[in-house]
């Protein structure tokens, strides 16, 4: 049944005075059980009882957006490392609507590349002269044959997790040096 002659109906049974569910019982009982439900005739007995007696629809459309995406693609790019819920904490929404959000601007959460240490130019420099003295004394006078090989490794007991970073799609992470050692570790000699 066309839904303006159901709504027709709803305002002459709220005319008449009868109540929601007397009027949904008398709707589906003349076109059919599933002609309409209570809800809906309370909802349309609401707004006739504010007096709002257009029988039109009124436009719903979406419903405002509570976070400004132009707003939260600047802080994302400003500091990539912030988690959802400072985010959310910003915008007074939940952490969910924040990643709804950051998925609609195209950002996607990443973890940071762990990397063991970050060197400066100097020790880089530094393990290149020793690299280039190395060679040199093998050419002049071989030593390589007479190396006994050893391998270490420190065995943290509180390993740190990495955090995870806001990026676009094709971006990389940027890299972090691992933590400092701290005092519960043990190293493995092989």
């Amino acid at each position: 049944m066309d839904k303006s002659k159901l709504r027709t109906i709803f305002e002459y049974e709220f005319r008449r005075g009868t109540n929601a569910a007397q009027t949904v019982r008398n709707t589906n009982n003349v076109f059919g059980e599933d002609a309409t439900n209570e809800r809906t005739v309370e909802r349309w007995y609401a707004r006739l009882r504010s007096g709002d007696f257009s029988l039109e629809d009124h436009p719903h459309g979406r419903p405002k957006l509570k976070v400004n995406n132009d707003e939260l693609r600047k802080l994302v790019e400003s500091d990539p490392s912030q988690t959802s819920a400072v985010l959310s904490q910003h915008f007074n929404v939940s952490p969910v609507t924040i990643d709804l959000n950051l998925r609609q601007i195209g950002k996607v959460k990443k973890l940071e590349k762990w990397v063991p240490h970050e060197l400066s130019a100097l020790q880089k420099r530094h393990r290149v002269d020793v690299c280039l003295s190395l060679l040199n004394r093998s050419r002049n006078e071989p030593f390589l044959h007479r190396i006994v090989t050893c391998d270490e490794k420190w065995i943290l007991y509180n390993n740190r997790k990495r955090k995870k970073v806001i990026l676009s799609p094709g971006e990389v992470p940027k890299t972090i040096p691992k933590p400092e050692p701290h005092q519960r570790k043990i190293m493995v000699t092989v």
